[in-house]
């Protein structure tokens, strides 16, 4: 079954896990592994990348610990590469970046950081921002869950 897991790490940061029919996921901004590990565990899911929307350490602290414990890829902004820890597939404006039967359309939205990157997932009316309060405004609505 497709799942959106969300994750509390640190003392007010939130981690989302996606998950598909297969038990196959990807984590957005683990800021912390621990959290992100006890949910994994719990609902038997095998990491498969970190996507990550900005380089803050509140939403990659976790990088290194999951990307050594499951072997997972990090995604994040090419124009982020030398500050997001780990980052094995750097994705641009306009790039599709797949996983499973899902494709996201990459979209920059500068002003929180200059790499920042939304992650949009058309076909499932999902969009990953990482600050969901900013540059958002064209993909929210009451089909569409932005996180």
């Amino acid at each position: 079954m497709n799942e959106i897991l969300i994750v509390k790490c640190l003392s007010d940061n939130y981690a989302y896990i996606y998950s598909n029919k297969n038990g196959d996921a990807f984590v957005v901004d683990p800021s912390e592994a621990g959290p992100v590990i006890d949910v994994l565990n719990k609902h038997k899911l095998n990491l498969k990348f970190i996507l990550n929307t900005h380089h803050h350490f509140d939403h990659v602290g976790g990088n290194f610990e999951l990307k050594e414990k499951y072997g997972c890829k990090i995604v994040g902004s090419k124009k982020d590469f030398e500050r997001i820890p780990g980052i094995d597939i750097q994705v641009s404006e306009g790039d599709i970046w797949n996983f499973d039967e899902h494709n996201a359309q990459i979209i920059e939205i500068p002003g929180h950081t200059t790499g920042h990157i939304a992650f949009y997932f058309e076909s499932l009316k999902l969009a990953f921002t990482g600050r969901s309060e900013e540059h958002t405004s064209e993909l929210q609505s009451p089909d569409h869950l932005v996180c």
